[in-house]
Formats: C-alpha cells, sequence, structure tokens
C-alpha cells in the first residue's frame, strides 16, 4: 500500500469469476474493493468519499465503459477510472484515456501490471483530493449558482479582474462585483484559490460531457 488510508476499489464488470478473481487479488493486497455487476449499480453507488480508484470494463453488457465513465463522473465519481479492455478494445480504450481515464489494462490479466496500476491511480487521487477537493462537493456548489454567477465564476477561474468581467459580460462594476461575491459565498470561498480548485472538477465535466 502507498499509504496508510487503506484504499477503497470499484470493481465494475458483468463476468461474476473475473470479479472474484480481482477481488481476491485486490483485497490480498490490502485494499477495500466494491464489486458491481452493472454499470446502473456503479453510477448509483453513494460512496462518493471513497478514496482509491475505479476498474471498469469496457464492455458491460449494452452499456459502454466510455458511457459509465462519463456517466460516473457526471454523478461526482473522481476516483481515477482504470479501464478493462480486450484486445479488440483497445481504440476505445484509448479514447477513454482521452476522456479522463487514467489507463487501461488489457485482457488476460497481469496481476503485477494491474497491481502497480492500481497503486499509481491510488495516490493520484490522494493529490486530487489533496488539491482540488471532491467532485461532488464542487458539483453541488457550482449547481447553487445562477446562469450570471455562473459565467462570472468562468472568468474569475480564467484571472479576470471585476473590471474585465463587467467589460465581457456588459454589466455595471458593481453588478459585477455583487456577482463575484455570490459566487465567493456560495461556494464558501475564503479566497480565489479555493474557486480556481474546484475547478479542476468542473472542467474535468465538461470534458466527457
Amino acid at each position: 500500500m502507498l499509504a496508510e488510508t487503506k484504499f477503497s476499489i470499484a470493481l465494475v464488470d458483468d463476468d461474476s469469476g473475473f470479479r472474484e478473481a480481482l477481488q481476491w487479488l485486490l483485497t490480498s493486497s490490502g485494499y477495500e474493493v466494491q464489486c458491481f455487476a452493472d454499470a446502473a449499480s456503479f453510477i448509483a453507488s453513494p460512496h462518493l468519499s471513497a478514496v482509491g480508484c475505479s476498474l471498469i470494463d469496457l464492455r458491460l453488457g449494452d452499456d459502454s465503459g466510455i458511457e459509465v465513465l462519463k456517466a460516473s463522473r457526471r454523478q461526482g465519481h473522481d476516483a481515477p477510472a482504470i479501464m478493462i479492455s480486450a484486445y479488440g478494445d483497445i481504440p476505445t480504450a484509448v479514447r477513454a484515456v482521452q476522456l479522463g481515464a487514467f489507463g487501461f489494462i488489457e485482457k488476460p490479466i497481469d496481476n503485477d501490471k494491474l497491481l502497480s496500476v492500481v497503486a499509481n491511480a491510488c495516490r493520484r487521487h490522494v493529490e486530487i483530493c489533496r488539491q482540488h477537493g471532491r467532485a461532488a462537493d464542487a458539483l453541488r456548489k457550482f449547481a447553487r449558482l445562477t446562469d450570471r454567477e455562473a459565467d462570472v465564476y468562468w472568468l474569475l477561474v480564467g484571472g479576470a479582474a471585476t473590471k474585465e468581467i463587467a467589460a465581457k459580460l456588459e454589466i455595471s462594476p458593481r453588478t459585477a462585483e455583487t456577482h463575484r461575491g455570490r459566487v465567493f459565498e456560495k461556494f464558501g470561498a475564503r479566497g480565489l484559490d479555493d474557486i480556481v480548485h474546484a475547478a479542476f472538477h468542473l472542467r474535468a465535466l465538461s470534458d466527457v460531457s
């Protein structure tokens, strides 16, 4: 293990024998493992506070692993996702990486390689949580903004000053300052850094939408 915290692994695969084998491997290596036989149960999983990673098969019955990745991100799952691919799925796996997946593992599984990738993904998740907080929290706060406040939010993240925001949105500087204050209030931000850090998750969501 890479940290004193016990990492949690979400394993999403519709092959029961494969799930059991990977669950045994990961559990015996010190991880907590949650198994999901289908996309819907994983996406609906309430365990958004877990720190670790997800292992998602690219083919889940009629569901695409890429669509599962997108849907889980929209729900606030921010753990790095490792896609499990068969030989013919490599182009799809590459596409998943382009959409933000941490990486992919080919079947048949090389146990040592899998454990190495999982360990690296868990380490990366610790860094993400430390630097940017949790996606579910960022999504919840962003959802509280009005459309105009959301516009102000992204301009703030881009480094715009109040006068620049006013000019871009064609509003008075006083109105821009009011919107700015409401953005800070709704995010519970102590400074601009808090808003910028949350943008990491919100940008990632827009990339997979």
